[in-house]
């Protein structure tokens, strides 16, 4: 093997002779490399050199035929058209699709019985007692709407909120006279609007009256986050959807009919998708699954 012949960088008293060029040097000239004439050592790597007027050192590029420019050409439209999807999905798309989620989510419920929407009125949101419980199933029917006494005063700054006095609780039913007669929630799935805040009541007043906890964590759904999601008014700040408020009146029977008209709201929401780029097959075909 002929050992090739070393020059300095560019500059130096042993630089390259100019028709010595590059790979990028010799492409910008319309010519492909075949054999080095040359070498430039470096730390990281060798740089090869060829000679530019030797036709055993490098070769013109072959042009492409119209076939080979038409499949280049397609394939850069190809490239674009998935770089403009991914900043549209990263702006906006994925509004649209976690939209899409909660319609499909929406409409798959109304096809099933086996749930239930349920609502708590409270003395306040920190070590707080239920007030007043409802619970409808799925077709909008009542199966428990009750006040309930607690065992602490209902603030009256709370009692502006829901208008649920002292007086109005003082002849009603305990938490543990309810909890004993009611089984509305036995085997059902429970569909709630800010389920972490009402599960955590619920919670609090079985352990507060020595009873078995409910357990609905791992079968209930949080119908807020689901409704804040198809109304996509997206927090980029926050990096989350805001919640829409429910406007049932704070009242429990109220608040879960709310809930319910606002699941079949969600369920007919038939409004098409709108992209502003063309999405590539692939992607169109995962969105519609």
């Amino acid at each position: 093997m002929v050992e090739l012949t070393k020059y300095s960088w560019w500059g130096k008293s042993n630089e390259p002779p100019p028709h010595l060029k590059t790979k990028k040097q010799l492409g910008e000239l319309g010519l492909s490399p075949l054999k080095p004439s040359g070498v430039i050592p470096t730390r990281k790597y060798d740089v090869f050199l060829y000679d530019s007027t030797n036709p055993e050192s490098c070769r013109p590029k072959r042009k492409p035929s119209p076939k080979q420019l038409e499949t280049l050409a397609a394939n850069r439209l190809t490239a674009q058209i998935k770089r403009d999807y991914r900043e549209w999905y990263r702006e906006v798309g994925f509004i649209e699709k976690d939209r899409v989620s909660a319609v499909l989510w929406a409409r798959e419920q109304l096809k099933q019985n086996d749930w239930v929407i349920l609502d708590t009125e409270t003395t306040g949101l920190y070590d707080a007692e239920i007030v007043e419980i409802a619970i409808i199933n799925h077709l909008g029917e009542m199966l428990l709407n009750t006040l309930i006494k607690p065992s602490i005063p209902i603030p009256a700054e709370v009692t502006e909120i829901h208008g649920i006095s002292d007086a109005m609780v003082i002849d009603a039913p305990t938490f543990p006279e309810v909890y004993s007669t009611d089984a509305a929630l036995k085997d059902k799935r429970v569909l709630i609007y800010n389920s972490a805040f009402d599960i955590q009541i619920l919670n609090y007043c079985c352990q507060l009256h020595s009873l078995p906890s409910l357990r609905l964590t791992k079968r209930s759904d949080c119908l807020m986050e689901w409704v804040a999601q198809w109304a996509g008014n997206w927090s980029y700040y926050h990096k989350d959807y805001q919640y829409v408020p429910l406007n049932g009146g704070h009242r429990a029977l109220g608040d879960c009919i709310a809930a319910l008209q606002l699941i079949k709201k969600m369920a007919a929401d038939l409004d098409q998708i709108n992209c502003p780029v063309p999405i590539p097959e692939s992607k169109r075909k995962s969105k519609s699954q």
